[in-house]
C-alpha cells in the first residue's frame, strides 16, 4: 500500500504509479491509497478519518509505504490496530520520539537533514507531526533501519544514489528511479513472506 503526502497526490501522483509498478515488477502486490488533495493546516483535523479508512483496508502482513503525511496516516492506522507487517517511511511528518506500535515488525526510515517542511511541522502543538523526516527517530528501536538520504559519507561509498536535499526530493522524477530500487532492495531484506 502506498500513501501520499498532502501535496503529492495530484500533479505529482506519477511517483505513486512509478513506485507501485516497480514493486509489482519485483513480485510485490502494490496498491495506492489516495485520500485526495489536502490543505496543510486542515490536514491535522482530517487525518483521523483518513487513517480509519486506511486501517480498514490493510490486511495482515501488508507492508505500507508513505511519504510525509502518508507516514502520519500509517502511524495512526497502526495505532488503530491495523495489522501492518512493515512500514517504509519517506520523510515522515512524525514526532522524532514516535515509533510504530509493536505489531509493526520492521520499519525502513528515509529522512534527510535538508527536509525543512517536517522540521517546521514540529512547531504544531498537540499533533503527531514532527521532524522525524529530518532527524530520524530519537529513541532506540531495533525494528528501525534508518538511511539518511543526504549522508555524503554513505552515498560516496560506491553508491549510485543521488544525494537528496529536501522534503519531496526522494519522489522527484530525477531521483525516484535510483531510490525506488534501493527502497525495494531494503524492503526485500526485511520482509518475510
Amino acid at each position: 500500500m502506498i500513501v501520499h503526502g498532502i501535496h503529492t497526490n495530484t500533479s505529482k501522483a506519477a511517483w505513486m504509479d512509478y513506485v507501485a509498478n516497480k514493486f509489482f515488477e519485483n513480485g510485490w502486490c502494490a496498491h495506492k491509497f489516495n485520500y485526495g488533495y489536502a490543505v496543510g493546516l486542515l490536514t491535522r483535523y482530517q487525518n483521523h478519518e483518513r487513517a480509519m479508512k486506511l486501517a480498514s483496508i490493510i490486511l495482515p502482513g501488508d507492508v505500507v509505504l508513505g511519504h510525509s503525511n502518508g507516514g502520519t496516516l500509517i502511524d495512526l492506522a497502526a495505532n488503530m490496530g491495523a495489522p501492518i507487517e512493515g512500514a517504509i517511511l519517506l520523510n515522515p511528518a512524525l514526532d522524532e520520539d514516535r515509533v510504530m506500535p509493536e505489531q509493526v515488525k520492521w520499519v525502513n526510515l528515509y529522512p534527510n537533514r535538508h527536509d525543512v517542511a517536517v522540521k517546521i511541522s514540529a512547531l504544531f502543538l498537540a499533533h503527531q507531526w514532527g521532524a522525524q523526516g529530518h532527524n530520524g527517530i530519537s529513541r532506540e528501536d531495533a525494528r528501525y533501519t534508518t538511511t539518511f538520504t543526504d549522508d555524503l559519507h554513505y552515498l560516496s561509498n560506491g553508491s549510485e544514489l543521488p544525494m537528496l536535499k529536501g522534503h519531496s526530493d526522494i519522489i522527484h522524477p530525477y531521483n525516484l528511479p535510483a531510490w525506488t530500487e534501493r527502497i525495494i532492495e531494503d524492503a526485500n531484506k526485511r520482509y518475510v513472506n
